[in-house]
């Protein structure tokens, strides 16, 4: 998506520019459509200096820093500048839609390319709406509206599916933890079973100790059910012991 073409005056006799400005911004456009960028980006420098309000050389200039900036073999230092210069000046024209909308719209739709270039999708749908808002005869904007609306659809897909897989990498992960977890707590069960002392002849109670131990307790459990029956027999026994006849 390449940026749009400079922009001229509509109106040459308007009071709010000059001669020496519509010439040097003329002189810059002829430069710029010969790809001479850094020339005709003196020439909109130099416009500027006459009137630092002009909408159009702000426009054009920012226009020419952009090209350079995707110009093979220029340094990453400048280019970087040239990009950013560009940029703000885009953003400063875009500003004007109320008192200068066919070039807002131009910048807007310049900013929306930059957005799209760098994949920032949904940035570029909201330059491209406002240019379209701006002129809605742009046929451009909307092409790229269309197919930056596509792009961030599928951005968003994709970007849906990567969380669902991740998700599904830490419930995994979670679920190894657990069951690692479970292993350990098993092998340190089984270590403690290990720890406790083997039943030998010394701390063993045979079959037969163990039934004269229960038969003593059921007797035991009967005599005191037989006392708490029969109270007054156990009195007339205490009675007879003491008196004998």
């Amino acid at each position: 998506l390449s940026a749009a073409t400079t922009f001229t005056f509509a109106d040459n006799g308007k009071a709010s520019t000059t001669r020496q400005e519509r010439k040097l911004i003329m002189s810059g456009n002829a430069l710029y459509s010969k790809q001479k960028y850094a020339d005709a980006l003196k020439q909109y420098e130099l416009a500027l200096k006459v009137n630092p309000q002009s909408a159009v050389a702000i426009y054009n200039a920012g226009l020419s820093r952009l090209r350079l900036a995707a110009a093979p073999g220029v340094k990453e230092e400048d280019r970087k500048e040239y990009e950013k210069t560009g940029m703000q000046a885009m953003e400063n024209v875009a500003k004007l839609g109320s008192v200068k909308p066919e070039l807002a719209s131009r910048a807007s739709y310049n900013l929306g390319n930059l957005a799209f270039n760098s994949q920032d999708f949904q940035s570029a749908v909201g330059h491209y709406k406002q240019a379209l808002r701006l002129n809605s005869n742009d046929n451009n904007a909307r092409r790229n509206l269309r197919i930056a609306q596509k792009k961030l659809q599928n951005q968003n897909k994709n970007q849906d599916k990567n969380k669902q897989n991740q998700q599904q990498k830490q419930d995994k992960k979670q679920d190894k933890k657990e069951q690692n977890k479970d292993k350990q707590n098993q092998n340190q069960d089984k270590q403690d079973q290990q720890k406790q002392p083997p039943q030998t002849p010394e701390n063993q109670i045979s079959q037969q100790t163990a039934d004269q131990i229960l038969k003593a307790m059921e007797n035991k459990e009967a005599q005191t059910r037989a006392r708490v029956m029969n109270p007054q027999k156990q009195n007339q026994n205490r009675r007879q012991s003491r008196h004998p006849w």
